[in-house]
């Protein structure tokens, strides 16, 4: 899917609102298959300088993947804010920025980027599952956790999160 932006380099600074559904390719994420449903996302985009494309705004999902305790479908909603930047000089590979060409912006690999970011550590059914039958009877024969205290988060990049929270050390 591709966002046209010809309008921003007719009115640079000009912010104008943007609508745009991009479906997503099954991923494997840890041996399991992730899939999406359509990816919603709407906003603004604004040319800052010449060539950088500002996208601000939402993007909203639903994962659909395995239950993690009794492999049973489940489902987990996706919602999250962004303003990412596109250069037609980027390298996406080394920088923060996203590429385009022309006057038309890809979505596909960044919405895949902030889909996959904010995937759950796991997938669950629903609160509480007991799991499989095989995961009741090694919990019988197991009754001690290393997790007994639960997990802290459900998101394996939560940490990484707080990092960008941080003031920098003067």
């Amino acid at each position: 899917m591709e966002l046209d932006v010809s309008k921003a380099f007719v009115t640079p600074a000009e912010a104008f609102p943007f609508e745009a559904t991009v479906t997503l390719p099954p991923q494997k994420v840890v041996g399991e298959t992730v899939t999406f449903d359509p990816v919603e996302l709407s906003g603004t985009y604004c040319m800052y300088e010449d060539n950088v494309i500002r996208l601000e705004g939402e993007l909203h999902t639903v994962a659909h993947g395995e239950c993690a305790l009794c492999m049973q479908p489940a489902q987990e909603k996706v919602s999250v804010s962004f303003a990412e930047t596109f250069r037609r000089d980027a390298d996406e590979l080394e920088g923060d920025s996203f590429r385009y060409e022309g006057k038309k912006l890809p979505l596909d690999h960044m919405t895949l980027t902030l889909a996959m970011l904010e995937l759950p550590m796991r997938f669950e059914c629903k609160d509480g599952c007991e799991g499989s039958a095989e995961l009741q009877a090694w919990k019988t024969n197991n009754p001690v956790s290393s997790n007994d205290e639960g997990a802290p988060t459900q998101h394996p990049f939560e940490a990484l999160r707080s990092l960008l929270n941080e003031e920098p050390e003067q």
